[in-house]
């Protein structure tokens, strides 16, 4: 006897891999932006340790967040969109503020 397989439990792994590897580039991202864009510069005593501890709160949101969308295919879509964005952004910033 074999059971029907529910459409929501065939894209939990696409999601969930999705949410994993795009949310750990956009929390980098933010990690390179809160360092390079907050007052002070990179010189600023203890941004390095701010900035490091900002990378697991957004991991574990987007990660969360990856399963609320409808299909895993826009969960990847999407997330790779904003990974996209989120770095130009980081390479715009260091070329531009410095």
């Amino acid at each position: 006897m074999t059971r029907a397989v529910n459409p929501i439990e065939r894209a939990l792994m696409t999601k969930f891999i999705a949410g994993v590897t795009g949310g750990l580039g956009l929390a980098i991202a933010a990690s390179a932006l809160l360092a390079r864009l907050s007052p002070g510069g990179l010189a600023a005593a203890s941004k390095f340790q701010v900035a490091m501890w900002l990378v697991p709160p957004v991991w574990i949101a987007v990660a969360s967040a990856a399963f609320l969308f409808r299909s895993g295919a826009r969960a990847v879509a999407w997330l790779a969109a904003l990974n996209v964005a989120a770095f130009a952004l980081v390479m715009l910033c260091q070329r531009v503020v410095t």
